[in-house]
């Protein structure tokens, strides 16, 4: 076997022909996740390092198996066995050693990986893993097929290859990266901690190389690759398989990637919407190709995680611009104006003069405020449902809250909210202590706010249908409050039943996540239950600092506590499975009830809020509210107590009772 990391060196126009275009295994790799990826990396001369599907650290883990690798092979060249060499039950001891001691030495040369302990740790444990899978394989002993790759150690391999329209290019490979490990096969390691399906990418890369080192070196491989999650999982394929990709797959991509070269402005976009948000040449792709996706390009910000650039290498993302006011809304101010006229001329239609005390304009919604000075306010309210009927057109609704009168008027051109310009606007309010959050933009222009410390939100209740937007908030909620902080000072626990909400975002916070994002209900209970003992856990270590919750503890402890979140999309799954019910709700009841001070908190979504799914007992531990539109009143009673989230226009539209009283507002795009 043959083992290969997939970085590969990239030489821009070096080939053996002026007229062959030469591509690396990582292009290619990177035109099968998005063939405008590569095409941009071409266009700058440099290979595009995708940090998606695999840690921010993943470069690292390359260099660290490459450099163990070159021990080897300078031991073999001086007939000393290396520590990777050494028989018996020590062989997995001796090698998970090199690999570490080399850990510690690129950390201590990577200061930024200090930010992210949780994935530093799965980087080790992924080396501890990887030493016991390869050393029983022969302790990396050659095969016959390393003596002819070891006689091209330092070049590159090449082997031209062409595609079904006769296009030629030359694919090139690196030597140095190359390792036996037993007769007749190809490995490729790869360091992954995302949720990335890239099983294609995986068998692709395998079949390259089994083309590159046939053509190359006449050596016939059989593909079996190694990936590290940080568990070693192999995916294996045949002979005939690796070479059926290569005719149907890889071939035809190869002829279009030399077209791409020339033309980048013809590469199509990524079928996958989870490619964008953390894309390290997304701001060059948005001025190369100006068609937006809309899914794709209001997306998260940065997050606290160091994100890999275009060459790999990691960086501290820098701090959020300080706010600057948007430009004066005169479009939605012009369209209060015009609605307010019409209201007041409506009014005095039927003899009730009015005033307007305030026309605020929110991003989807205008409010006007009227007030009755000379008449009694009764007058005002019966004349207000001939008002609503006359401006039907504008869904012009008549709303009371308490001696307050308004007409609510939705926006004809709403004013679209982004996490990242509210995250500006309330900086300082959310870096001020970790398990803050933002809500969305309310109707009077406000950013809406919570904080998981505080008792009245700190733990939430969500309900919305399909197209309210619930994911989206979700997803905003969950950005905000990692957004200036750390992994260190909050994770997250996240449960995605549809496979659906959760999937771009795992990519851009892996470092906040406490493991991978929990698919199998079944399966997550036995973590909520382990938050269970945790929380009795802090108390004990609070009670010794006579700390009174998990803030005053961090504040004189030098051994930190992280906020610990756990997110549930569409809970009423687990209420709805007879042998996870009670269990369930034991646990809700349990954290609802002691966990706040310990800093474990709940969120619990759902799209069918109804008696049944959202029982009086995890209701009532849930003191944070947020309705988004519902079917029916008896929905919005659920969530809020009171009617009107079966009202709300959809998209973000909501309702919050975050213990301040009911505001309503947008959630922003995320």
């Amino acid at each position: 076997m043959v083992v290969t990391s997939n970085e590969v060196r990239l030489h821009v126009g070096l080939s053996a022909s002026p007229s062959i275009t030469e591509l690396s295994v990582t292009e290619v790799r990177n035109a099968l996740r998005c063939p405008r990826s590569f095409a941009l990396g071409r266009a700058r001369g440099q290979a595009v390092k995708f940090p998606i599907g695999s840690s921010s650290l993943g470069a690292m883990f390359h260099r660290i198996v490459e450099c163990v690798t070159r021990e080897r092979d300078k031991a073999a060249q001086h007939g000393m066995s290396s520590a990777a060499e050494v028989d018996g039950e020590q062989a997995p001891k001796a090698l998970a050693d090199g690999l570490l001691r080399r850990l510690i030495s690129e950390l201590e040369a990577t200061p930024e990986a200090a930010t992210m302990p949780g994935e530093v740790d799965d980087l080790a444990e992924a080396l501890r893993r990887l030493a016991g899978s390869l050393a029983p394989l022969g302790g990396w002993a050659a095969a016959e097929a390393m003596q002819s790759i070891r006689e091209h150690a330092g070049c590159d391999l090449r082997a031209q290859l062409t595609g079904p329209g006769g296009t030629s290019a030359l694919l090139v490979g690196g030597t140095e990266e190359l390792v036996g490990l037993s007769e007749g096969g190809l490995g490729v390691v790869e360091f992954k901690l995302a949720d990335e399906a890239s099983e294609e990418l995986d068998r692709a890369q395998g079949a390259l190389y089994r083309a590159l080192l046939q053509r190359a070196l006449g050596i016939d491989a059989v593909p079996v690759l190694l990936r590290c999650n940080p568990q070693p999982l192999t995916t294996a394929l045949s002979r005939a398989d690796a070479d059926a990709l290569v005719e149907r797959r890889i071939l035809p991509l190869i002829e279009q990637m030399v077209g791409w070269s020339g033309s980048p402005e013809n590469a199509p976009p990524t079928a996958r919407r989870d490619l964008c948000p953390v894309c390290p040449v997304r701001a060059e792709c948005g001025g190369t190709y100006p068609e937006r996706f809309e899914p794709r390009d209001s997306t998260l910000a940065g997050a606290a995680r160091p994100m890999p650039d275009v060459a790999g290498n990691l960086a501290i993302p820098p701090m959020i611009e300080p706010f600057v006011p948007v430009a004066y809304d005169m479009e939605g101010r012009m369209e209060a104006e015009e609605i307010g006229k019409r209201i007041v001329a409506e009014l005095r239609r039927q003899g009730v003069n009015i005033t307007i005390k305030g026309k605020p304009v929110g991003p989807r919604l205008v409010a006007i405020e009227v007030l009755c000075p000379k008449q009694r306010v009764a007058q005002l309210d019966r004349a207000a449902d001939d008002v609503e009927h006359q401006l039907s057109d504008d869904d012009v609704r008549y709303e009371r809250k308490g001696p307050r009168r308004f007409f609510v008027v939705p926006r004809r051109q709403p004013r679209p909210v982004d996490l990242a310009t509210l995250l500006a606007r309330k900086a300082d309010y959310l870096r001020e202590r970790p398990g803050r959050f933002v809500v969305g933009e309310g109707m009077d222009g406000d950013v809406i706010v919570g904080d998981l410390s505080d008792g009245s939100s700190c733990h939430l209740l969500i309900g919305g249908q399909t197209g309210s937007g619930k994911s989206v908030l979700l997803r905003a909620l969950i950005g905000s409050m990692c957004h200036f902080h750390a992994p260190a000072a909050v994770r997250f626990t996240l449960v995605d039943p549809k496979r659906v909400t959760f999937g771009g975002l795992a990519a851009s916070v892996a470092t906040h996540l406490s493991g991978p994002v929990f698919y199998d209900l079944e399966a997550f209970l036995p973590a909520l239950d382990d938050l269970v003992t945790e929380m009795e856990i802090r108390y004990e270590r609070m009670e010794r600092c006579r700390a009174q919750n998990v803030d005053d503890y961090n504040a004189s402890s030098a051994d930190k506590l992280a906020r610990r979140v756990v997110v549930v999309d569409e809970f009423q799954d687990l209420v709805a499975v007879k042998s996870l019910r009670q269990p369930f709700i034991d646990a809700v009841k349990r954290l609802g009830a002691k966990a706040r001070a310990a800093g474990i908190h709940l969120i619990l979504a759902t799209q069918r809020p109804d008696r049944s799914t959202v029982p009086g007992e995890i209701k009532a531990n849930l003191c944070g509210r947020i309705a988004l539109r519902v079917q029916e009143a008896a929905n919005s009673r659920i969530i809020l107590d009171r009617g009107g989230a079966e009202s709300l226009l959809g998209r973000g539209d909501l309702l919050a009772d975050l213990g301040q009283g009911l505001v309503r507002g947008q959630a922003p795009m995320a």
